[in-house]
């Protein structure tokens, strides 16, 4: 069964460097550049001695670099379990490797990393987190603690349900947990890493919520 790690990028530091040092050669690892502007240039060209790199010009949002990454493990690899990764430094490789545990035991569930919010945790954080999982259960009657976690395993098993799942931004996260149907979620206890106060986030706390919001409400009053 072949490991692979999964990470979407628009325009990293150092962190994206650092998490790829991070894994060892028991993973495959894939990078998207969403549209990074030139001048991150040399990052990718660092991140291509770690990692297969997938680029294209334009940003198209994290929805649609999952996907593209997905397709292509799709098309090259048969047996495997994927576990993606953000960029910026939040998730660590041992947290990684218990979702894939967990995943390799339990083929057809998808697992999700759960992180616990806390003092440490910033305000905006707690705040959009605990609305969003309020919203959620009202919505679908089922209970995730951490609905905006990126760090997800699933085996090949999920692979078409993730590719037909609607939305390119962040929206595509949301919308996979909204219509899983009989798909079982477990969710894992991980690690909550935050630098800067989580400033250096490209998630937009305002906008993107609102997005969110208006997803999980549409989603509701469909299925009345």
């Amino acid at each position: 069964m072949k490991k692979i790690v999964l990470i979407p990028s628009f325009e990293p530091d150092n962190k994206l460097l650092e998490l790829l040092k991070s894994i060892d050669d028991s993973f495959d690892i894939i990078v998207i550049n969403d549209g990074s502007n030139k001048k991150y240039n040399n990052i990718y060209d660092e991140v291509k001695k770690y990692a297969y790199l997938i680029s294209y010009e334009e940003n198209m949002g994290k929805g649609y670099a999952l996907k593209e990454g997905y397709k292509y493990i799709k098309d090259k690899y048969d047996n495997y379990i994927v576990v993606t990764m953000d960029s910026d430094g939040q998730h660590r490789i041992e947290d990684a490797r218990k979702l894939v545990d967990y995943v390799s035991n339990h083929m057809e569930d998808l697992a999700l990393g759960k992180r616990t919010w806390d003092r440490n945790t910033p305000l905006r954080s707690r705040i959009g987190n605990y609305l969003v999982r309020k919203l959620y259960r009202k919505a679908t009657q089922k209970s995730i603690y951490d609905t905006q976690s990126g760090l997800r395993a699933f085996s090949y098993k999920l692979m078409d349900y993730m590719l037909s799942v609607e939305g390119n931004r962040y929206d595509y996260e949301m919308n996979v947990l909204l219509n899983l149907n009989n798909i079982n979620v477990h969710e894992i206890d991980i690690q909550t890493i935050y630098f800067n106060n989580n400033k250096d986030s490209h998630f937009k706390w305002f906008n993107d919520s609102k997005k969110i919001y208006k997803i999980i409400k549409e989603y509701k009053s469909n299925h009345k």
